[in-house]
Order: C-alpha cells, then sequence, then structure tokens
C-alpha cells in the first residue's frame, strides 16, 4: 500500500501544481493583455504635446498647422482662460461655446457630453481633444495610500495563499477519490500475482479496468487448472511406464545374465546374451532418469537436507563407477585438496552423487575411443566447486549452448542425465556449468556451503 500513498502524493502535488500554473498563466495573460492595450504614457503624453503646440496664434486668428484630428479623435477645441472656445475644428453643434470652471473641472476628468476626452495645457488655455462616443472605457479611482498598503501586503498575498490552499484541499479531494478506486484494483494485482481468485466490483472510474482483471483472474485459474491437470496426468503416466516396464525388464536382465553366464553355449550366443544385458541396464537406467527427472520437475522427490562431506561422497560415487566394471580404455581420478577433507556441506548426498555419475557416465558414453575423467573439488570461501572433467571430445556446439540456457520448467527430449544434474544443483540452491576448455569437457556444480566450518 505504501505505492498507492505515493500515487496519492504525486496526483495531489501534480493537480495542485497545474493549478497553480493555472493561476499565474491566467495573472500573467490578464496583465499581458492590460499593459499591451493601455496607452504608452510616454508616447501619448508626447503626441497629445504635439498636437496641441500646432495650435498656433497666426495673423491675427488661433489656427492649426493642418488638421489635429489623426487617427480616431472626432473633434478638437482650445479654451481661452476666460471659458471661451478660441478655436475649434469639427466641434459638434450640440456641445456649448462657453465653459466655465465647473465645466472645465468636469469634463477633464475624461468626458465630455459622453465623448472621452484627452486635455492638454495650452499657452491660451486649455487644449481639448475627443474620441468618438463608446470607444474609450475610461475610469478614475481614489483609494488612501493605507488602502493600497493594506491591498498589496495582506488582501492579495492572503488571496493568492487562499488560492494555494483551494487548489490542494481540491487536488486532495480528487486524489482520495482516486485513491479508492486505485486501493481495491492494487489489491486486486497483488492477489493476482499470488495467484489468489480476484474479484473485484466493476462500478465506478476504474470499473473497466476491475472487469479487465477479473477475466484475467478467472483465465489464469482455468490455465492453472489445466496445467495441473496435464502435469499430474504427465507424472502419473511416467510413473505407470516406469512401474510397467520394471518387472519385464527385471526378467529380460535375468535371463540374459543367465544365458551370458551358461558355459555350454557358443561364444557368440553369450556375446549377445551379455548386449541384451548391457543394453537392458541402459533401459534401466533411463527409465529411472526419466522418473527421477519428472519428479525433480515437478517437486515431487523428497529432499533429505543432511550434513555430509563432499570429498567423502565423491570417493563413494568414484568406487562405485569402478566396482560397476568400465571399459579398461577409460580411466578415473580423483583431484580433491588436502584443504578440501575436512568441508561439510548441508544436502541430499546421495543425491548430488547421482549428479557425479550421470556427469561422468556422459563422459565415459559420448567418448567410446576412451578418455581420462578426473573427479574434483574446491573450496572458495562460501561455495564448493565439484568438478568432472575428462580428455574427450568435448560437447558438441549445439549441445553447450542448449546447456547454458536457463532452466526451464519442463522435461527435455533428450539428455536426461544433464537435465537431471541442472535439477539437483537449482534444488540445492546451487548452478552448474559446462563448457569445453579446450581438449575435452568440463562441467563446474557449484554448491553453496551453510555448514559452519571448524
Amino acid at each position: 500500500m505504501k505505492s498507492l500513498g505515493k500515487i496519492l502524493a504525486r496526483y495531489v502535488l501534480s493537480a495542485a501544481g497545474i493549478a497553480l500554473a493555472l493561476i499565474f498563466i491566467n495573472a500573467a495573460v490578464f496583465f499581458t493583455f492590460v499593459i499591451a492595450n493601455a496607452y504608452d504614457a510616454p508616447g501619448f503624453d508626447r503626441r497629445l504635446g504635439e498636437l496641441a503646440a500646432s495650435v498656433r496664434w497666426d495673423s491675427g486668428r488661433w489656427a492649426a498647422d493642418g488638421s489635429v484630428l489623426e487617427g480616431d479623435y472626432c473633434w478638437a477645441m482650445l479654451l481661452g482662460d476666460s471659458g471661451d472656445i478660441l478655436w475649434e475644428e469639427a466641434l459638434p453643434a450640440e456641445l456649448r461655446r462657453h465653459y466655465t470652471v465647473g465645466d472645465v473641472a468636469s469634463f477633464t476628468r475624461w468626458y465630455l457630453a459622453d465623448y472621452p476626452v484627452q486635455v492638454w495645457r495650452h499657452d491660451a488655455g486649455l487644449f481639448v481633444i475627443a474620441q468618438p462616443r463608446g470607444s474609450q472605457w475610461k475610469q478614475q479611482m481614489l483609494m488612501s495610500s493605507r488602502s493600497v498598503n493594506l491591498l498589496l501586503n495582506d488582501i492579495i498575498p492572503a488571496f493568492i495563499i487562499l488560492n494555494i490552499a483551494a487548489a490542494l484541499l481540491m487536488a486532495l479531494a480528487f486524489g482520495l477519490r482516486l485513491f479508492r478506486s486505485v486501493k481495491p484494483v492494487a489489491q486486486g494485482i497483488s492477489d493476482l500475482a499470488a495467484r489468489m481468485p480476484v474479484e473485484l466490483s466493476e462500478k465506478g472510474m476504474l470499473g473497466e479496468l476491475s472487469a479487465s482483471l477479473n477475466r484475467a483472474s478467472e483465465q489464469l485459474r482455468r490455465q492453472e487448472l489445466l496445467l495441473k491437470k496435464r502435469d499430474r496426468t504427465r507424472t502419473e503416466w511416467i510413473a505407470g511406464v516406469s512401474h510397467d516396464i520394471r518387472t519385464p525388464l527385471t526378467l529380460v536382465l535375468g535371463e540374459a545374465a543367465q544365458l551370458e553366464a551358461d558355459r555350454t553355449l557358443g561364444e557368440a550366443v553369450r556375446g549377445k546374451a551379455g548386449t541384451i544385458r548391457v543394453q537392458g541396464e541402459r533401459i534401466r537406467a533411463l527409465v529411472s532418469d526419466l522418473n527421477l527427472a519428472s519428479k525433480l520437475t515437478y517437486e515431487l522427490q523428497p529432499l533429505r537436507f543432511q550434513p555430509f562431506r563432499p570429498a567423502e561422497m565423491l570417493r563413494e560415487a568414484a568406487a562405485e563407477l569402478l566396482n560397476s566394471g568400465i571399459d579398461e580404455a577409460f580411466s578415473l581420478e580423483m583431484d580433491i585438496p588436502q584443504a578440501c577433507e575436512s568441508l561439510v556441506l548441508q544436502g541430499d548426498a546421495p543425491l548430488i552423487a547421482r549428479a557425479v555419475r550421470n556427469l561422468v557416465g556422459n563422459s565415459i558414453r559420448h567418448n567410446p575411443q576412451g578418455c581420462v575423467v578426473t573427479v574434483g573439488m574446491r573450496w572458495e570461501g562460501s561455495f564448493c566447486r565439484l568438478t568432472v572433467a575428462d580428455t574427450g571430445s568435448g560437447f558438441p556446439p549445439p549441445v553447450l549452448e542448449r546447456l547454458r540456457r536457463p532452466h526451464e520448467d519442463a522435461l527435455p527430449s533428450h539428455g536426461l542425465g544433464l537435465a537431471i544434474v541442472r535439477q539437483v544443483a537449482a534444488a540445492h540452491g546451487g548452478t552448474v556449468y559446462f563448457s569445453n576448455p579446450g581438449t575435452g569437457a568440463l562441467a563446474v556444480l557449484t554448491l553453496p556451503v551453510t555448514e559452519p566450518q571448524e
């Protein structure tokens, strides 16, 4: 649920940031609009002064140097100090021709008969110029210094703080709503990862997502049932085949051994009986491998973890192989340093010995011309490395590439002996690495050292 808290925090901060950004953007747009549409004070004053100065006393009367009504100005006049009009241009007939001090005070506040006007002090009086009615919006506002200071120092900052608080509260409200909607979905995803059934309400903001999770949960449940049924059928089939083959195979091996030992038979017949026995034993070993690989794949093989000395286990496995009668073309050597004699591991010793025998048997089986097989071990801190090396032809490149792929929970199409080695290593929390170090093949079975050492 900590991730949901992070999502909520990020959502609230993002929403608040967006709200604040909108506030600042709106304020910037407003002030930009006001500034862009306001008169440029220095330029406006300079132009108005130039127009007023263009009205001069000339040849006994007041006249302008051409028309002063440029742009959107509609009329202009020059008032004398007495209130009379000394000069005019396009002055509407509806306007008076004499103005008192009160009139002047009135229209110098920006309007004369609803005409927006501007005024400029002239040597002869007051220059007045107007724009059409309704063309300008002009207001005057008086405010005390105390009010201005209150506005700038208290009201505006308080307004900004209130906006920020409102933005945060709105973001928090929306975030809590999202949190309540996301929480069951997140729990459903966790349950789905744990292979638990998911039944979410398909109403609300995330109803479609909840419906998708419900469908995914149902589909995974059906697939899991099918896989369990398939795995159970496969395991039962392998166990049944192993059991059904064992009895007739035992009879075949017994009869073949008797024929091979019968001195009354010819050498050729006894040789064929020996071949039947050897191949029968090979079939029995393959059936045993298939049964063990199936149990390891589906975790049906009980592991008996006990302390054992790997050096003794390697010698016993080598002695068993030698006593089984390997061909004289093969020789078996041991490479166990004295420092490794006292090493104690925690594991299923018979199963690890089976893996070592499989590695030695693989070297013998794939090098019919003969080779030297060396079984050894190394102790490297928290790891023990059991090695099986030979001087044969090495692993074929396709086989080596396949052996280095990540282990998959499925029985291989061939090479059950090496597959069992990988499964035994994985069951003990270890690894196995195959390589061709120049001449021959090398397999390194790495196991963790968890037992305290003296």
